[in-house]
């Protein structure tokens, strides 16, 4: 017989209650809306890790940092919103990111 399988959520966190917890990381994405290229930099910490969510929280790309500025080519993307979450010393923050 035939098998279905369910949708598997992989974060099942309603993804607009994402909070911004600027106090703790500091970080810019620009241009937001991105076209071809996002920049994420740090302002007083250091990058160790960026994931790249889609709407669904399903993981895009996976980057390892090791300085306080990344960047991420959006060209290969879709259109749509993504979810970036930024890995610091100090703490994680997830930012909303657009491509267009």
């Amino acid at each position: 017989g035939m098998t279905s399988v369910g949708t598997v959520k992989v974060i099942d966190e309603n993804w607009d209650n994402v909070e911004e917890i600027e106090s703790v990381v500091n970080c810019s994405i620009y241009p937001n809306p991105a076209k071809d290229f996002v920049k994420l930099s740090a302002i007083s910490c250091q990058l160790s890790a960026v994931r790249v969510y889609n709407h669904l929280g399903m993981l895009v790309e996976e980057i390892e940092v090791n300085s306080n500025e990344v960047e991420i080519n959006t060209s290969v993307y879709n259109t749509g919103i993504y979810f970036i979450k930024i890995e610091t010393e100090s703490g994680s923050v997830t930012k909303k990111m657009i491509v267009e």
